[in-house]
């Protein structure tokens, strides 16, 4: 909802719809200075519009240079812009992490030691190929994670004796 103030300036410049202006009229307490507040503003308006008005110039473009050309020998000189990842930097950074990965592969690695889990199991049994095309091969961890299970699909008979190599 609209303030008095924004109703009387919206008032003075003829921005009110025709019911909002009727019924603002009717709630002016003095109706007859409004009248005139509202025709001395007409009037001042129009006098400001005639003798403000900025006065053409001649040769704007001129000046407008010449205004650049003043701004630019007030500011310093100023370096180019420096980039966050110069070639240089990035050399040294690469370098650095090939220096860090050496060093973990050489020290840290050769001392962790793995006891035989399933992934051992699995990784021997998909070495294991057949030679027969018909055959379809699967492998997968065995229940309770102690071996693995190799399924051999269309196999026939396999005797019990046969490993797999």
């Amino acid at each position: 909802m609209k303030t008095f103030e924004e109703k009387y300036t919206a008032w003075l410049d003829g921005a009110l719809e025709e019911q909002e202006r009727v019924e603002f009229e009717a709630s002016l307490p003095d109706r007859e200075d409004a009248l005139r507040d509202r025709e001395d503003w007409r009037k001042l308006r129009g006098l400001m519009r005639e003798s403000v008005a900025p006065e053409p110039m001649p040769h704007g473009d001129f000046l407008n240079s010449q205004v650049l050309a003043a701004i630019g020998r007030e500011q310093p000189a100023s370096r180019p812009a420096r980039s966050w990842f110069p070639v240089g930097r990035l050399a040294w950074s690469g370098a650095f992490l090939l220096a860090v990965a050496a060093v973990f592969s050489a020290v840290i690695l050769p001392g962790i030691t793995r006891t035989p889990g399933e992934d051992q199991y699995i990784s021997k049994i998909i070495a294991a190929h057949a030679t027969d095309p018909k055959l379809g091969a699967y492998a997968f961890a065995a229940p309770g994670g102690k071996g693995a299970v190799l399924w051999v699909q269309d196999a026939g008979y396999i005797p019990a004796n046969e490993g797999i190599r």
